[in-house]
């Protein structure tokens, strides 16, 4: 019995212990450099976060100073950062793709739980849009914040839509796919202007055309495809394969799909497309510089008006650090989820502005009044849809990727054997 008592007290004392190190997180006492690895290459988004990392280590009070390494894609930073666990060599804080990256990490159990010391500061999670917060919690922990998120949106050629005499940006994918017709142009048998193109980006453009189609790529659940068994991913395929097949949807190129897509529309073969808001500054600029005014508006909509939502996640890295890192990392958490650099991040790049209270700056009622093109990708929010939380997305959507390269670049398989394909492969990556 009396052991038994001592176990209980030596239980109890753990407890209590447990609760006030999490009612009480630490706080930095000393100067301390740490690391963040993330995804923002060259150009407007490079910039913006050496800017906002200059701006924390001259300001913070604390001697705290941060270095900005760039790791290549969401693939290639997740890869890295994995790596690096192992080894021991891990950064303090790093930017995931949202949806991929945050459950592989938060399910190995290596990111912290903010709640404390959101808690003990005041951190205000009412201020960020709750379409943002899908993969901000995992059981019951607060293991990342969004950072660099966005919405694709559409873009397309003012000019060339004007000589065409549409006056207005396609509400309907109907709508769309007409436009798209009017404004191919072939020559001699050879098509040298598209109307439009779609990127092989299915976990974005399928997955909201499914969506739109009252169906899913994920089930609330995240353990089954919906979209293969009501005949919504058929009936979206089938539809890109036409569009493809009759000439007035360009297929995009194998390798460096995204960036000869826009310079294509800078040459004026492309007249629109849909891509992430995060680019809009770079987009604008390109364009600008080749003579072409640039509309930006919602995606075009099927049954259901929906846009996805992407981008980036910023979590901190609990394993193989130590307290003073952890609090040292929060506070640059705290200062990049700020109204004001969340304001600044979004009015220099194009990025989705994070927080309410970044919406209703001066930097983006400016930017807004000056370049309506800004805002779109805000106001889209209020259709934005967000895809349930699932360890087994990323797996399914390479498949999806593989075979939809299959289906529109190679077209050597129907979209009926695609589906197909598609079933047997969910079989497999699905329990």
């Amino acid at each position: 019995m009396k052991t038994l008592q001592k176990l209980s007290l030596v239980l109890v004392i753990l407890l209590v212990a447990s609760f006030g190190a999490m009612a009480n997180p630490p706080t930095v006492t000393e100067p301390i450099t740490i690391e963040i690895w993330h995804t923002r290459g060259s150009g407007a988004n490079g910039d913006q976060i050496a800017a906002a990392v200059d701006e924390f280590n001259a300001t913070n009070p604390y001697g705290i100073t941060v270095v900005e390494v760039y790791q290549g894609n969401y693939v290639n930073t997740l890869a890295k950062t994995m790596q690096s666990l192992a080894a021991g060599t891990n950064p303090e804080m790093v930017v995931l793709e949202r949806a991929a990256g945050v459950p592989v990490m938060a399910t190995e159990g290596v990111l912290l739980d903010m709640i404390p010391y959101a808690e003990r500061d005041g951190f205000e999670l009412s201020n960020i849009p709750p379409v943002l917060l899908g993969y901000s919690y995992y059981n019951d922990q607060l293991i990342s914040l969004p950072y660099i998120r966005s919405t694709p949106v559409f873009f397309y050629n003012k000019g060339m839509f004007a000589e065409a005499g549409v006056t207005e940006a396609p509400k309907t994918m109907d709508e769309l796919i007409e436009v798209a017709k009017k404004l191919t142009v072939v020559e001699n048998g050879e098509t040298v202007v598209y109307g439009f193109e779609l990127l092989n980006d299915p976990g974005w453009f399928v997955q909201n055309m499914t969506y739109q189609l009252g169906s899913n790529i994920l089930s609330e659940d995240g353990l089954s495809v919906p979209a293969l068994e009501d005949g919504a991913m058929l009936k979206v395929l089938s539809a890109w394969r036409e569009w493809v097949d009759g000439g007035y949807v360009a297929a995009p190129t194998v390798t460096s799909a995204e960036s000869t897509m826009k310079d294509l529309f800078n040459q004026g073969k492309i007249a629109s497309y849909f891509a992430s808001s995060g680019g809009t500054t770079n987009i604008l600029k390109n364009a600008k510089a080749a003579g072409i005014e640039v509309g930006v508006a919602f995606l075009p909509t099927w049954d259901i008006p929906a846009a996805p939502t992407g981008g980036g996640n910023v979590a901190i890295i609990q394993r193989n650090k130590n307290e003073q890192q952890m609090a040292a990392a929060w506070e640059f958490m705290k200062f990049l989820m700020s109204d004001e650099q969340a304001a600044k991040n979004a009015a220099a790049t194009g990025y989705l502005p994070v927080t309410y209270g970044a919406a209703n700056t001066d930097i983006m009622k400016k930017l807004w009044d000056e370049q309506p093109e800004y805002k779109v990708a805000f106001d889209q929010l209020s259709i934005a849809q967000e895809l349930p939380w699932s360890p087994h997305k990323s797996e399914f959507e390479e498949v999806l990727k593989v075979v939809c390269s299959e289906l529109i670049m190679d077209r050597r398989i129907t979209a009926e054997q695609a589906v197909k394909t598609l079933k047997l492969e969910a079989s497999v990556i699905f329990p």
